[in-house]
């Protein structure tokens, strides 16, 4: 799972980099849906829609969480004190440093929805650059308060149950649109709020319940191509259609189609690579672990390589040189600068975490007892996700 999670952080951060450099270097370039980057290559679509990173971090925290406690109890308290432990240390420091760098700015009520998991409602930058990624974060944060409650219908009425709660979302957003198709905010009701993206969380546990319950299919591999294929051909679309610089009525449905392409894609890849040791591989992996300050720092990074010309790599036209800045200036000095907060600031907390699993009662008939896979390695060592979701 910690390369996947690298994969989405440094997709995101190559994202920003590409969209705002190449605008730094060439102002007519933007966020319009004439002015938004193109492509007819699905590789370069991935690259110009690379928010799908966000969508990827929701699905993987759906999955890990349900496949760390499936046919388990949460301890509330116990649980919610983990994930303060997991998100809190870091979001706060960056949350003050934002603060302070803007002081004449301050706004009270701005800061108490940044504190509290409430700032992907309203204004999303609280704290200017620093903390323009806390809007997922407070969607995470929100998940959480959700999780042991949606963990416990998944125990006892079985995947029936979520799908029902993904079929009521996608209704009630479809409700919305109709009562008010010219005003509604159709970025803040799917992209940036919960409103949206319950369904990816949804969508992750419902992937997880599989990977736990059913064997590993002799199709696998081919599920992994399928899955891949159709997470390029979605954003292919979404990007010659404009998605998301003009939202329309099947943005309602597309969080669910983008994270049902993902959901496919983390089963299979879980199915078919398993872990591995090698020296790469670690390596990888070390960088996904350090993902979640990679992706509240990266934005920090991304504007200030924007704003000084001097560091920018300039090969081609802006958006080959925006995409070469990202890989050659803005990458390293994320993964940098995200070594040093995750041993300062991460890493302490993370060793203050303890358990927070137990035995369930025994579940109704529709959900079989669980099998040797949907136990976590123990109670004292429950699956934890290391990181949070990117995009802005």
């Amino acid at each position: 799972m910690d390369h996947l999670r690298a994969f989405a952080a440094v997709l995101v951060l190559l994202y920003h980099s590409t969209q705002l450099v190449s605008q730094a270097i060439d102002p007519a370039l933007g966020w319009a849906p004439d002015r938004w980057l193109h492509s007819s290559n699905p590789a370069a679509t991935l690259l110009f829609e690379g928010h799908t990173g966000v969508a990827l971090f929701m699905v993987l925290s759906g999955f890990i969480f349900t496949i760390g406690t499936l046919g388990k109890d949460i301890a509330y308290g116990p649980f919610l004190r983990n994930r303060v432990l997991r998100i809190y240390p870091l979001y706060l420091v960056l949350l003050f440093v934002g603060l302070t760098a803007a002081s004449q700015q301050f706004d009270l009520m701005l800061f108490l929805r940044a504190l509290l998991p409430l700032s992907s409602f309203g204004p999303v930058a609280v704290g200017g650059v620093w903390g323009a990624m806390f809007w997922a974060v407070a969607v995470e944060l929100q998940f959480y308060l959700l999780f042991p409650f949606l963990l416990h219908l998944l125990n006892r009425h079985g995947p029936g149950a979520l799908v029902r709660l993904v079929l009521a979302m996608v209704a009630l957003r479809g409700l919305a649109w109709a009562l008010a198709p010219e005003t509604l905010d159709v970025n803040g009701m799917t992209y940036y709020s919960i409103v949206g993206r319950i369904d990816q969380f949804l969508l992750g546990m419902l992937a997880g319940w599989v990977f736990v319950r059913r064997a590993r299919p002799r199709s696998a591999p081919l599920l992994l191509v399928g899955g891949s294929l159709a997470v390029l051909a979605l954003l292919w679309v979404f990007n010659q259609l404009s998605g998301y610089s003009r939202p329309t009525w099947w943005r309602m449905v597309w969080v669910d189609a983008e994270g049902a392409a993902w959901a496919v894609v983390i089963v299979a890849l879980t199915w078919v690579v398993g872990s591995h040791a090698g020296r790469v591989s670690r390596a990888v992996a070390a960088v996904g672990e350090r993902s979640y300050s990679i992706y509240l720092l990266h934005f920090v990074l991304v504007s200030l390589v924007a704003t000084h010309d001097a560091l920018w790599v300039r090969i081609g036209g802006p958006v080959t040189s925006a995409l070469a800045t990202g890989l050659v200036v803005v990458l390293p000095l994320t993964v940098l600068l995200s070594w040093l907060t995750y041993a300062a600031i991460e890493r302490p907390f993370l060793r203050m975490r303890g358990t927070y699993v137990r035995d369930a009662r025994p579940a109704v008939a529709a959900d079989p007892a669980p099998g040797p896979r949907s136990e976590p390695a123990s109670d004292a060592a429950p699956v934890e996700p290391r990181a949070g979701v990117p995009g802005r």
